[in-house]
C-alpha cells in the first residue's frame, strides 16, 4: 500500500479564508479573462459551509422562515388557486352551453270532438303502454342475466363437484 501524499495543510485552509474570492477575481481581471465565476464560487461556498457551517442568529433565523421558507412550505387555500380561475369559468360556460332549454312545444290543433274521438282510447295517443316499455327492457337485459346466470350454475357445480370428491376421500369438504 503506498504512503498517503503530502499536502500543505495551510494552502487547503487558504481556500476557506474568504479573501480567496477576492484573490481570485484580482487575478482573473490581471489576466484579462473575462466572465462570470459565480457558479466557482457557488460551489465553493458550499464546501465552505459544509466543512464549518455558520450559526444563525434567531433574527435571521426568523426573516429567513419567514420570508422563504414559510410561503413555500404552505399551501394555497383552493380558492386562491390560479387554475381555479381559469377552470370555473369555462365548466360554466360548458354547463351552460350542455343545457338544453326547451320552449314551449307546437300548440296542438283544435279538434273538433266526434263520436270517433270519444271512443279512442286516451293512453294510445300517449305512446307505448307501460307494459310494453317493460316488456322491451326486459329483452334487453334477458340476454346478459342469462349469461351471469349460466356463469354461476357452473361455478356452483364446480364447487359441488369438488365438496364431493372431498367427502369420497373421507376429507372436509
Amino acid at each position: 500500500m503506498s504512503p498517503k501524499p503530502e499536502t500543505d495543510r495551510a494552502a487547503a485552509r487558504g481556500v476557506l479564508d474568504p479573501a480567496w474570492e477576492d484573490e481570485l477575481r484580482r487575478g482573473q481581471e490581471a489576466e484579462g479573462e473575462a466572465g462570470s465565476i459565480e457558479d466557482e464560487l457557488a460551489i465553493v461556498r458550499l464546501l465552505r459551509h459544509a466543512r464549518a457551517p455558520e450559526a444563525l442568529t434567531a433574527g435571521e433565523l426568523d426573516k429567513l422562515w419567514s420570508g422563504e421558507l414559510a410561503p413555500a412550505l404552505t399551501p394555497t387555500p383552493w380558492w386562491r388557486r390560479r387554475w381555479l380561475w381559469g377552470a370555473v369559468p369555462a365548466v360554466a360556460t360548458a354547463a351552460v352551453v350542455l343545457v338544453v332549454v326547451r320552449g314551449p312545444g307546437p300548440a296542438p290543433t283544435p279538434q273538433v270532438a266526434t263520436a270517433e274521438s270519444a271512443a279512442a282510447p286516451a293512453a294510445a295517443a300517449s305512446g307505448p303502454s307501460t307494459a310494453k316499455l317493460l316488456a322491451q327492457q326486459f329483452a334487453q337485459l334477458e340476454h346478459d342475466a342469462r349469461r351471469d346466470l349460466d356463469d354461476r350454475v357452473d361455478d356452483d357445480r364446480g364447487v359441488l363437484r369438488h365438496d364431493l370428491l372431498a367427502m369420497s376421500l373421507g376429507d372436509k369438504p
